[in-house]
């Protein structure tokens, strides 16, 4: 695959930005609107798009949109400050887009972003490459039926392998695209886009939302005490946890299934709370922290008074913020105001 990027945005402050961030890692070529990108992608092959929306010519779900005929191996990026659903709805229906990237960008996330959406691509590839390989195989097995036995059993196995190998690269697309690999809650990517999603829901109908950022004390004594394969052991149980919606005798704390429940990094969790208003969630996440200070997890008694706690921030929609990065932030505050205060608490934003 190339290692060929094209940035494409009608800012040429932005354009040199992005340049200077992604040339450690790729082959980068620019263009300064939506046409002179797509002149590009007829005569290069790269192996990612990174479009901005607001374009003159051509929109960057338009030019995306292109690529898919052009050059359909690339992964597709839309950069874009709307909200709306309409505009996601056209850039995954339409331009089939891997990624979003909300404005501001930061550049830790772009690099991060671009690199995820240029492995995906690749894995897609060898997708349709196995596909492509296992019908070839199978065409050759029914030839070879009619020779030989021995040739019968041997296509069959390297067909089962093949399979195998299908699998496989299915699972890690799919893990890649949703999941995080150690507790199999939402991924954080997942999460961005749930927020922008839910958010944009949110507004238009004129219902609350609410975010609870959740954050466990002492992770690293625990860590350091009892070992990594420990604190991925508590990591996964506490996913377990939050994703409850049974009517379980050790579950306190019953989601609804409407909750978007996501690891945010390390053991940072969030739980997306729609048509739930400040004083609902935070009746939810004080549930939460009960449930886990009360949970019989292993080796708790090395961490301070026994147990294993988490501190949590609470913020919500529209009182504590109207957008996507000040929500997370009022709750990613609120959570850090509960650490100074002592741990194993809640704090609502504001």
């Amino acid at each position: 695959m190339s290692d060929t990027l094209l940035v494409v945005d009608d800012d040429d402050g932005i354009l040199k930005l992005f340049e200077s961030a992604l040339k450690a890692s790729f082959r980068v070529l620019t263009a300064a609107d939506g046409l002179a990108g797509k002149a590009i992608l007829e005569s290069e092959e790269v192996a990612c798009i990174v479009a901005d929306q607001m374009m003159p010519g051509l929109t960057g779900v338009e030019l995306l949109r292109e690529a898919v005929a052009l050059r359909p191996h690339a992964a597709r990026i839309l950069v874009t400050a709307s909200d709306r659903v309409k505009d996601l709805s056209d850039a995954v229906n339409v331009a089939q887009v891997h990624r979003f990237l909300s404005k501001p960008v930061r550049i830790a996330e772009l690099i991060g972003v671009v690199k995820s959406a240029v492995h995906q691509a690749n894995l897609e590839r060898e997708n349709q490459r196995l596909v492509a390989e296992l019908t070839d195989k199978n065409a050759l097995l029914l030839r070879a039926l009619s020779q030989v036995q021995d040739s019968e059993r041997r296509l069959e196995h390297e067909v089962e392998d093949r399979t195998k190998q299908l699998r496989e690269a299915n699972a890690e697309l799919e893990k890649l695209a949703l999941r995080d690999g150690l507790t199999g809650l939402y991924n954080h990517r997942f999460f961005q886009e749930a927020m922008t999603q839910e958010l944009a829901r949110a507004a238009r109908y004129g219902n609350p939302l609410s975010l609870i950022f959740i954050d466990v004390d002492h992770f690293k004594n625990y860590n350091d005490l009892c070992g990594h394969p420990a604190g991925d052991t508590l990591l996964k149980e506490l996913g377990r946890l939050l994703t409850a919606t049974q009517d379980a005798p050790e579950f306190r704390f019953r989601g609804r299934l409407s909750d978007i429940v996501s690891r945010y990094g390390g053991e940072e969790f969030c739980i997306i709370l729609p048509m739930t208003d400040g004083a609902g969630a935070l009746v939810r996440a004080d549930r939460v922290r009960e449930m886990i200070a009360a949970h019989p997890f292993e080796r708790r008694e090395v961490q301070p008074n026994g147990v294993i706690s988490v501190s949590i921030g609470v913020a919500s929609y529209p009182k504590d913020a109207i957008d996507k990065v000040g929500l997370i932030k009022a709750a990613d505050d609120a959570m850090l105001k509960a650490k100074r205060e002592g741990r194993n608490r809640v704090v609502a934003a504001g």
